[in-house]
């Protein structure tokens, strides 16, 4: 009876460390800057500097400048093919848990430099994520090598409310690869 007890002792604080350990945190910073250089010179020299674009940082949490769930994808679509990402419950993290994104304070879709056709990014067929568009059937057009970077700080940030589809769709005859970026919280 005591081995058991010991046993039962050993598997709840085997329990209790699993979960302390699976916790999960997400904060840091975000920074785009711009690094041209744009000069003249005849008559007259002259240049001109650019400050940061966008410089956030963000702690770990569900409201303003807070985030608590990222997901990253490299994916690729045949010649005129589309798929649907859904950030409500059907993607998983690089630890292998599944997010149900409620917020999304990040969004960003990069088209590989090496793509020959456009892809766009929106209007799902159903339940489309569209708090970022005016209309859920609005899409943008991202060039080959182009990005679409979203980033919304606040409380409120892009709502999903229960609405997570992402439309991607290859706009031409070859096929395409690009990286998908979704930053937010689960509350």
């Amino acid at each position: 009876m005591r081995r058991l007890a010991l046993w039962t002792v050993c598997v709840l604080t085997l329990g209790a460390i699993a979960a302390a350990v699976a916790s999960e945190s997400f904060s840091g910073s975000l920074l785009i800057r711009p690094s041209w250089t744009h000069t003249t010179e005849g008559v007259t020299t002259g240049s001109e500097s650019f400050d940061t674009l966008l410089s956030w940082t963000h702690t770990n949490g569900d409201t303003t400048n807070q985030m608590n769930q990222v997901w990253v994808s490299r994916r690729s679509l045949a010649s005129n093919a589309s798929e649907v990402i859904d950030i409500d419950g059907a993607i998983t993290n690089i630890f292998g848990t599944v997010l149900t994104v409620a917020e999304v304070r990040f969004f960003a879709v990069v088209s590989a430099s090496t793509n020959t056709t456009a892809i766009a990014v929106g209007n799902a067929p159903s339940t489309a994520f569209a708090t970022w568009v005016r209309s859920s059937d609005d899409s943008v057009i991202v060039r080959p090598g182009g990005a679409l970077v979203l980033v919304a700080p606040d409380a409120t940030a892009y709502a999903v409310s229960g609405n997570g589809n992402i439309g991607i769709t290859n706009l031409g005859a070859s096929a395409v690869a690009y990286d998908v970026w979704i930053g937010g919280s689960d509350n």
